[in-house]
C-alpha cells in the first residue's frame, strides 16, 4: 500500500469520528493525528499529561504547537511514581503506567467531550515492537487511528510534510522512565537531571540519542546512525563500539567531546560512556531481556 492509500484509510476512519479526544505527548505521531483530524473537520480535544516523567521541554513544545494550531488543549497532572510497578521498576511498568494514564485522561475529559473516543498516536511500526503499553490501550478502550490505517512512521513524516505539519522530522523523546533499567527505583530528582542533560544535548545539536542510567556504571549516551562519530584519527566506528572514552574526537555535527562531557557534568553526570548504536530505542529490553538489575 502507498502513502496515498494509507492517507485515504485514515481519512475514512476520522470521517467516522466527528468528535475525538487525543492523548497528545507532543511527539510527531500524536501531533500528526491531531493535525489530520483537524483537516478532516473533526472537533478535537487534546490532552497532555504533565509529571516528573515528562520533560518540561516536551510540555512547552506541546503547548506552543497546540496554540499555533488552535486546537483545544488540556493539561492533565499525572504522577506515575507512586504506582507500585513503577516504583519497583517492574518489567511491566509501562503497562501499569499507561493504564493509569489513560484512565486519568478519560476522567479529565470535559463535559462536552465526555463521550468522545479517546485516541492515541500509536502507529503501525509500534505494533511490531515490544510495547507493553499496547495491552493497556486495548483494555482501556483507546483507539489508535494511525495503526488502524496501517500508517508507519515513514508515512507520518512524508504525509506530515506534504500537508503542512510543523517539524515532521521531529525526533522521538519517549517517557523519561525508559532511561532507567528495570529494577531501578525512579525518583523525581533523577528524572529532572536526565531531562536537563538531554535538553543540553539537544541544544548542542544532537537529535538521535538517548541517555541511559546504569547502576554501578557510568551513564551511557547512545548515539544513533545519524550521529556518527569520528575519533581523532577520523575513522568511522562500527555500531556498538564504545567511543570517546576520553575527550578526543568529534561528533558528525562538529560537537567536541570535551564540550559534550562538560554539558553532562553540569547536569549531574560526571562520568559517561558514549556508544554508536544501530538504534536508540528499546535498549534495556535488548541488553537485559527485561531482567531487573540489582541495585
Amino acid at each position: 500500500m502507498t502513502a496515498t492509500t494509507h492517507h485515504k484509510a485514515l481519512e475514512d476512519i476520522l470521517g467516522g469520528l466527528p468528535v475525538l479526544a487525543v492523548a497528545l505527548s507532543g511527539g510527531v505521531d500524536s501531533r500528526f493525528l491531531v493535525h489530520m483530524a483537524l483537516r478532516a473537520g473533526c472537533r478535537v480535544v487534546a490532552l497532555h499529561a504533565t509529571g516528573p516523567h515528562v520533560a518540561p521541554r516536551e510540555t512547552l513544545w506541546a503547548r506552543d504547537w497546540a496554540q499555533r494550531t488552535e486546537v483545544r488543549l488540556m493539561l492533565v497532572e499525572f504522577d506515575p511514581l507512586p504506582i507500585p510497578a513503577v516504583t519497583s521498576g517492574s518489567p511491566d511498568r509501562c503497562y501499569h503506567c499507561k493504564r493509569a494514564l489513560m484512565q486519568a485522561l478519560r476522567r479529565a475529559l470535559p463535559e462536552d467531550a465526555a463521550c468522545a473516543p479517546l485516541c492515541d498516536g500509536t502507529n503501525a511500526d509500534d505494533l511490531a515492537a515490544h510495547r507493553p503499553g499496547l495491552r493497556a490501550l486495548h483494555e482501556c478502550g483507546v483507539r489508535s487511528p494511525l495503526a488502524e490505517a496501517g500508517i508507519h512512521k515513514a508515512h507520518i513524516r512524508t504525509l506530515g510534510a506534504a500537508t503542512g505539519l510543523a517539524a515532521p522530522e521531529q525526533a522521538a523523546r519517549p517517557c523519561l522512565l525508559t532511561r532507567l533499567p528495570y529494577g531501578m527505583r525512579p525518583s523525581a530528582p533523577l528524572l529532572r537531571r536526565l531531562s536537563r542533560a538531554e535538553a543540553a544535548l539537544e541544544d548542542m545539536g544532537l537529535r538521535d540519542f538517548r541517555l541511559r542510567v546504569r547502576p554501578g556504571a557510568p551513564v551511557l549516551l547512545q548515539l544513533g546512525p545519524s550521529e556518527a562519530v569520528a575519533e581523532s584519527g577520523g575513522t568511522s566506528p562500527h555500531p556498538g563500539d564504545m567511543l570517546l572514552t576520553g575527550t578526543a574526537g568529534h561528533l558528525r555535527r562538529g560537537i567536541d567531546a570535551a564540550v559534550l562531557r562538560a554539558a553532562l557534568n553540569d547536569a549531574g553526570f560526571p562520568d559517561a560512556d558514549i556508544a554508536s548504536t544501530d538504534g536508540v530505542s528499546g535498549y534495556f529490553d535488548r541488553t537485559t531481556g527485561g531482567t531487573p538489575v540489582t541495585t
